[in-house]
């Protein structure tokens, strides 16, 4: 490295400033930078142990702290001279289904600087990396649950195929700009792959019929999915007062590490409970914004039976006839139910009583 070479470093530092500025303000920036970095590696190299007049170390000194001040600290004064990469956004979905794909974008603005590389990587780890100057541009390594469809990735988007639950974490897209700056920006964004229920929720434990006072003991069990599945009950259309849930209980298959979720509801039955003579239980499913599914059961309630209307009738034997029951009857001595039964024997009894007269008078003469 000679004092040549040196300055020709400093002066790559005019890469951020415009290039419609004279050619004499960059050679003095060059000027005032260069006795400054000399004196300070002279300092730092005396401080290893290195003597001055081991003139070539001290350059190279020089050298190492230039481009650690070109890398951190001139990107920062230069960058009003309208070269600044900008990460404009990331997109990350926060939540994917199984066995489908996911789309993950990294949009950035190099505002007239080049691009150098952009990488991906999920949890610390790089899996994903785009260097357009490259021959091919993009460098794969390998991450267990990330599959990546080079197909329809490029410098601002990555897809990855038939995502597992491997596949959650946190990925992080990272954006380079090329020398001398090396630019750096960063963003990252979670993703949660879900492994949705193969049924809807069932509610076991009820019957067809309550009544007032009788106690619901009822459970709502969710299908086998990753997350948990959130459950809720309804009352007739309205939420169930917590007071009365019992759970939620989680339950872990080991085999395929699903996860089954179960929730009671636990009241007594009361008249308000009932809408014309119904009662209306519902369960609800839900993940996240990716499921959402219910059951609901109608029950009636028991109707009070009404008390039995004694009756008392006459019983007439086929054997007699209505006549024969007057004559036998003779005096109405049969008890009388009602005043219509009474006014009916005294009529009896005065017919009687005139036809008996008639007869006599009859056999007198």
């Amino acid at each position: 490295m000679t004092m040549h070479g040196l300055t020709s470093q400093i002066e790559s530092c005019s890469f951020w400033l415009d290039s419609t500025l004279p050619v004499y303000r960059i050679h003095l920036i060059a000027l005032i930078l260069l006795p400054v970095i000399f004196l300070f590696a002279s300092l730092k190299a005396k401080l290893r142990g290195i003597r001055f007049e081991n003139f070539e170390a001290v350059l190279k000194e020089s050298e190492a702290i230039l481009k650690d001040l070109t890398k951190i600290g001139l990107q920062h004064v230069f960058k009003d001279c309208g070269y600044a990469l900008r990460l404009l956004e990331v997109r990350i979905p926060m939540h994917t289904i199984r066995n489908q794909s996911a789309r993950l974008e990294c949009h950035f603005d190099l505002e007239g600087e080049a691009l150098y590389s952009v990488k991906w990587y999920k949890d610390g780890n790089e899996f994903y990396r785009f260097v357009p100057r490259d021959i091919p541009p993009v460098q794969l390594f390998p991450l267990p649950g990330v599959t990546v469809d080079t197909d329809n990735s490029n410098a601002t988007q990555v897809t990855l195929q038939s995502v597992d639950l491997l596949a959650s974490g946190k990925y992080r897209c990272e954006v380079s700009g090329e020398a001398p700056s090396f630019q750096t920006v960063s963003d990252h964004g979670d993703m949660l792959v879900v492994a949705l229920p193969t049924e809807g929720p069932r509610i076991s434990g009820g019957r067809p019929r309550y009544q007032i006072g009788d106690m619901v003991r009822i459970n709502c069990t969710a299908g086998k999915s990753k997350p948990a599945a959130q459950l809720m009950w309804f009352i007739n259309g309205e939420q169930a007062d917590p007071k009365l849930i019992r759970g939620p209980y989680v339950i872990e298959d080991p085999r395929d590490e699903l996860e089954t979720a179960i929730l009671g509801l636990e009241f007594e039955v009361r008249h308000q409970h009932f809408k014309k003579g119904d009662m209306k239980l519902k369960c609800l499913a839900t993940i996240a914004t990716v499921y959402w599914r219910s059951n609901e059961e109608s029950v009636e309630g028991e109707k009070p039976q009404k008390a039995p209307v004694l009756e008392s009738r006459e019983t007439v034997p086929p054997s007699e006839s209505r006549a024969d029951r007057v004559q036998a009857s003779g005096p109405c001595l049969s008890p009388a139910p009602s005043i219509f039964l009474l006014v009916t024997c005294f009529l009896l009894d005065l017919v009687s009583s005139r036809l008996t007269s008639i007869s006599l008078d009859m056999t007198t003469r």
